[in-house]
């Protein structure tokens, strides 16, 4: 448990060769644009600053204390993350500092609303977020001749960050653009819906087999296509094998990343047998990719001169090597996410059957015949099942909180909180109180309609609700995440009634995000 909370509460900083200086008005990490520029600050005056508490003064455990009570005999020994965040708070109160360990930085958390609104709009154009070490030290160190410098959106700060985000932002967050690719996610998903009748146990109607693994098929199958403008092939009798290998590589890069990205380690220093295996996972991933790009590359070049069509098409038109850590970037993280959360809104939707019939009706009006082509047409007006995957993602959101680096000295709940600090903001214990969200432990899509339905409902305050994250560093994959799964929502709503056999409620584990664990028990009854 220790090892997850370093992961998930000091998570290592991935800015090479750059010091965090503190206690400066602004922060030194190669900022001297952000320093020169008129940014629009949210200025706080000397005199807050020199009325505030002192860092030093942050309640929170000592070093030694920490590692007592994770181990054995321990009060947070065993506990899952979400869980030892909850103690900690208790403890602690809504704003507590946990010191580094085994040579991570330190990290403040916050659970008051004020403190994200100035968090937020303190952050700058270029937001520092804490990265995975590994990322920068592979592409920039391991395979310079690959990568040309770029470490991707995932790992770069600063204006490096901001560069590569001002073009793909045009290509990933431009919902007409995304929605192009809608016809064949939608494709996608009708050969998922269809080869559960082949997974479904005909009497009861629960799966056969392992089916958050049948759901991190699709959710590859179709970020693949996003990423590669290509079919992978996953659900048929004979996939591609460098398809096969891709997507087996992509489950040992998170095995690895949590233990070299998250656990202390000591391969900054010293490269264990483990690590170098990392580095395999990594060149393999990178190979087979490169080598999808290339294909597309002599494609377009057969064609000759035509407007890029694909997601792909768009990025090799930028520049080569941005479209190859785009490409690895969505592969690593739009499995796990999107499969994860795909599941929870089935959780919600099979554990409220009102709220799934109301789905079903307004899918139905849309699609009379239960395989009609989505188009980007017919699903425009879907409004309660958008409503549906955001009241999902209130209440089990991918990550429990959102964390920035202070680019200035901030005053946060009365601290004094010195630029380069790691701030972590625990928005998803808000967003689950009545505080913010009344009778927010009930499943409520009818909270994000914009009709009297949602009077009361919702919070007043909007930096308690961000499961992509907010301002300029929103997630780039949002727009391609939610498409996917209101796609095979859709589909699966459609075609059957869904209910849950489990003995008790779906449970969650958080290490790099939250994801369903243990037992998963599904019924998909097929409508007559």
């Amino acid at each position: 448990m220790l090892l997850r909370y370093i992961k998930n509460s000091v998570a290592s900083h991935c800015v090479e060769n750059v010091p965090l200086r503190f206690g400066q008005r602004q922060l030194s990490m190669g900022l001297e644009d952000i320093k020169s520029s008129s940014i629009p600050y949210a200025e706080q005056s000397d005199t807050e600053w020199s009325r505030a508490l002192p860092y030093n003064s942050l309640p929170g455990p000592s070093r030694l204390r920490l590692i007592k009570e994770v181990l054995p005999g321990g009060k947070y020994y065993n506990v899952n993350m979400m869980e030892l965040n909850r103690l900690l708070r208790e403890t602690y109160g809504d704003i507590y500092l946990v010191k580094g360990l085994f040579g991570r930085e330190d990290t403040v958390f916050t659970y008051n609303p004020h403190d994200f609104e100035i968090m937020f709009r303190n952050e700058g154009v270029w937001p520092y977020r804490v990265g995975l070490q590994t990322f920068n030290y592979y592409r920039k160190k391991k395979r310079p001749e690959v990568f040309h410098g770029i470490g991707g959106l995932v790992s770069e700060q600063g204006k490096a960050w901001g560069d590569i985000r001002s073009k793909v932002n045009p290509i990933m967050m431009k919902t007409q653009t995304i929605r192009e690719n809608l016809p064949q996610i939608d494709v996608i998903a009708q050969e998922f819906t269809k080869r559960l009748e082949s997974m479904r146990v005909i009497g009861d109607n629960h799966i056969k087999c392992n089916f958050l693994e049948e759901v991190q098929k699709w959710a590859f199958e179709s970020i693949s296509f996003i990423a590669l403008n290509k079919r992978m092939g996953l659900f048929g009798d004979n996939p591609d094998q460098k398809a096969l290998t891709l997507a087996h590589n992509m489950a040992l890069f998170f095995q690895f990343s949590y233990e070299f990205d998250v656990k202390p380690s000591v391969w900054p220093y010293v490269h264990t047998p483990a690590f170098k295996e990392f580095l395999t996972v990594y060149d393999n991933i990178t190979d087979i990719a490169l080598s999808y790009i290339e294909q597309e590359i002599s494609e377009l070049q057969r064609r000759g001169n035509q407007e890029a069509k694909s997601v792909l098409e768009k990025l090799l038109k930028i520049d080569k090597h941005i479209a190859l850590v785009m490409v690895m970037d969505m592969l690593m993280a739009g499995i796990d996410t999107t499969a994860s959360t795909l599941i929870s809104v089935l959780y919600m939707l099979a554990t409220n059957p009102e709220k799934q019939l109301r789905l079903r009706e307004e899918i139905c009006e849309l699609l009379p015949a239960p395989w009609s082509p989505l188009t980007s047409e017919n699903t425009k007006n879907m409004p309660y099942l958008r409503a549906c995957l955001k009241e999902s993602l209130r209440i089990m959101p991918i990550t429990p909180g959102n964390m920035r680096t202070t680019i200035k000295d901030l005053v946060l709940s009365g601290y004094q909180i010195p630029a380069g600090s790691n701030v972590l903001m625990g928005v998803m214990p808000l967003a689950n109180t009545d505080k913010y969200f009344p009778k927010s432990e009930k499943f409520l899509p009818e909270r994000w309609l914009k009709n009297e339905e949602s009077t009361g409902l919702r919070s007043k305050n909007a930096f308690v609700y961000a499961p992509f994250g907010m301002g300029p560093r929103t997630c780039i994959g949002k727009r391609v995440a939610e498409m996917e799964i209101e796609t095979l929502i859709t589909r699966l709503i459609r075609n059957y009634h869904i209910s849950w056999s489990g003995k008790e409620k779906l449970k969650y584990e958080s290490n790099i995000i939250t994801k369903p664990c243990g037992e998963i028990k599904f019924q998909f009854e097929p409508l007559r």
